[in-house]
């Protein structure tokens, strides 16, 4: 089998993955409110919610990366993709704010589908294809990341939120069943071997100590915290500049959908940029412009000039998770990528814990539009530090 047949597959896959992540995940304190949650107490339901998966998938992530080098990341996505169909079925079943929270905890112990897909590409494309490779994951990612909230949105519409949980668990299924059977093993024995003889503490210092590693650790962190952050409160803030929750989740998907949609257009060209003129250029553009826009959305005061700020944000955000993926990859050796991957996604993953608990902060204490402007402001800041690691690097390579 191809590598380019590969690169479909996995493609395909994390698209259904991502959908069905949007499909339902942005409209979770629409869904609390169903579930009997009150207006005194959402934004604390939402935090939890949001933040308790992330925790979880973030302490599993390091565990998760080291068999993945160990078992083979095949097995990973396997587990990984079951997992989440279990997860969401269980997800459309709930009655209670409380289950739904134990729901995302199971849910954060599925994670790991993504890195391990991140890897196999990492590892199967040619060196001088990495970019655009990982540039056709990140368009696949964003297509389902487009096409979710607008069925989940109208499924919410017309058969109410529980229908997108049991869609999502059928798609996500689907993917058991393709990972399964058309996903060739990759199991490396050297690699298991260097993985058999490391141990997770091991693992996580050696990750810290590593310069290179530690910096898209921390640029990772930071930029899932700033994004996540705005997640839990887009649908109470869209709520909120409509005067009303008529038409809130239809609203809201398609809020979720502009970015992505409109990224998916730039996403192969920031793959490119990246692969001929460097990994950290690229990210400090996509940072600024996403900052700018994003802290423009907290100054607006209708939706249509929120779709219109978020349509313009998707041009740029499409830039900074390829750049870091590419630039991980290039910094690790294959008998550590799995595990480079899973610090990545526990990087992430307490990033994406962070954000909902600043953003239920700056919600109960100040207000909405507020965390579109601290949140826009912190990727400027990022942008202005990638744009320095971006000339330190071409300095030192002039230098050498």
């Amino acid at each position: 089998m191809s590598w380019r047949t590969r690169l479909g597959i996995f493609a395909f896959c994390i698209y259904f993955t991502s959908a069905s992540y949007t499909m339902c995940v942005p409209f979770l304190p629409i869904y609390l409110l169903d579930l009997g949650a009150s207006e005194d107490n959402i934004e604390f339901w939402s935090t939890i919610v949001f933040s308790v998966s992330f925790l979880i998938g973030g302490i599993m992530a390091p565990i998760w990366g080291r068999l993945a080098d160990k078992n083979g990341q095949k097995t990973m996505a396997v587990r990984s993709s079951f997992m989440l169909f279990f997860a969401y079925t269980l997800g459309g079943l709930v009655t209670t704010p409380l289950q739904l929270f134990f729901m995302r905890v199971l849910q954060g112990f599925a994670n790991g589908f993504l890195p391990s897909v991140l890897s196999m590409v990492s590892s199967l494309a040619p060196k001088d294809r990495l970019g655009p490779s990982l540039g056709v994951i990140q368009s696949a990612q964003l297509i389902g990341t487009v096409s979710g909230p607008i069925i989940g949105g109208s499924l919410a519409h017309f058969f109410g939120l529980r229908a997108s949980f049991f869609i999502a668990g059928a798609a996500l299924f689907f993917v058991f069943i393709i990972t399964t059977f058309l996903v060739p093993s990759d199991k490396n024995e050297n690699n298991a071997k260097v993985a058999s003889s490391s141990s997770i503490l091991g693992d996580i210092k050696l990750s810290f100590e590593d310069l290179a590693i530690r910096e898209l650790l921390l640029l990772f962190f930071a930029f899932n915290a700033v994004m996540v952050a705005i997640q839990p409160i887009l649908s109470l803030y869209v709520a909120e500049l409509s005067g009303s929750l008529e038409n809130v989740e239809l609203l809201s998907g398609i809020a979720c959908s502009l970015p992505p949609f409109i990224g998916a257009l730039t996403s192969p060209w920031w793959g490119s940029f990246g692969q001929s003129k460097g990994f950290f250029l690229a990210m400090s553009f996509a940072l600024f412009g996403s900052g700018i826009f994003i802290f423009s959305q907290g100054l607006i005061d209708s939706v249509t000039a929120l779709l219109i700020l978020s349509g313009f944000m998707g041009l740029f955000i499409v830039g900074i998770v390829p750049s870091l993926n590419a630039a991980l990859s290039l910094s690790t050796k294959p008998e550590f990528r799995g595990r480079g991957f899973g610090m990545m996604t526990m990087a992430g993953q307490f990033g994406a814990m962070a954000g909902p608990l600043l953003s239920g902060s700056i919600a109960h204490y100040l207000n909405l539009a507020t965390q579109f402007m601290v949140s826009g402001s912190l990727l400027v800041i990022l942008g202005i530090y990638t744009l320095k690691r971006h000339h330190d690097k071409i300095a030192k390579k002039k230098a050498g």
